[in-house]
């Protein structure tokens, strides 16, 4: 398909060849800017998670039992008018390339971008319980991949929304697990579905550090997407007034 013919594992290259840079394209008539998201992202968590890492993050991944495939984490994508974007077919296929570009490096954030009409009213709308991370999909299911929209369209979704979207690799889920001594976090092999993370933590320190965030916060009028591998990352809702939940985000399954 034309879409996956430009965002694709030789695109993704560009940015993890130089991922301290962005890379400005032109797709569709429209120019846009990518960005890897957290770069050097192996390294921050050397760092973060020091304590239980001692040096060596791999083999921990491998004590765990939990897969660590990320050297860079998160891709950003915004364009600079509104962009059309044909992410998935009618029978919810994501389009390959996109799932090239997870496997390397992560979830991706599309900004100022939007569905086609048939496409826009697919899936469902849920709101995510507070840090409460997990996936959405078994390992058994065949739609591994879930999508996040704001519809621009939409009279409630074309404002920005309250609530942010985090990601974070399964593994950093076991770590932060093992630092809150949560019950069995050291002793599970492959990780768990879901945890509550962080609620003790001050978030201003750790998102776009350790956490990706996408804030939703576009102005109004503006379409947004994200996406992600249920494998390998977790995701929540974090309610930056916790009082105003937000409104219920688009969510859809894709293969």
């Amino acid at each position: 398909m034309e879409f996956s013919a430009h965002f694709n594992t030789q695109w993704s290259n560009l940015l993890w060849r130089q991922p301290l840079r962005p890379l400005l394209g032109h797709y569709q008539g429209i120019d846009y800017r990518a960005h890897i998201a957290l770069p050097d992202y192996g390294e921050r968590l050397l760092q973060h998670y020091a304590d239980i890492l001692h040096g060596d993050l791999a083999a921990y991944s491998q004590r765990v039992d939990i897969p660590f495939l990320y050297q860079h984490y998160g891709v950003i994508i915004e364009f600079e008018k509104p962009a059309l974007v044909t992410l998935h077919d009618t029978s919810m296929q994501l389009e390959s390339g996109l799932r090239q570009i997870m496997q390397r490096l992560g979830p991706i954030i599309f900004k100022n971008a939007y569905l086609d009409t048939h496409l826009r009213s697919q899936g469902h709308r849920n709101r995510f319980p507070h840090l409460n991370f997990h996936i959405d999909r078994s390992i058994n299911q065949p739609t591994q991949y879930s999508m996040y929209t704001r519809d621009p369209f939409d009279d409630e979704q074309r404002y920005p929304r309250t609530a942010s979207t985090l990601f974070i690799p399964s593994l950093v889920g076991n770590l932060q697990a093992v630092r809150e001594g949560q019950p069995g976090a050291t002793s599970m092999k492959g990780g768990q579905n879901t945890y509550t993370l962080f609620t003790r933590e001050d978030m201003s320190g750790l998102l776009g550090n350790i956490i990706l965030q996408h804030a939703w916060s576009e102005p109004v009028g503006i379409g947004e997407v994200s996406m992600l591998d249920n494998r390998t990352t977790l995701h929540c809702s974090y309610y930056r007034d916790p009082s105003v939940p937000g409104y219920k985000i688009g969510v859809r399954y894709l293969a």
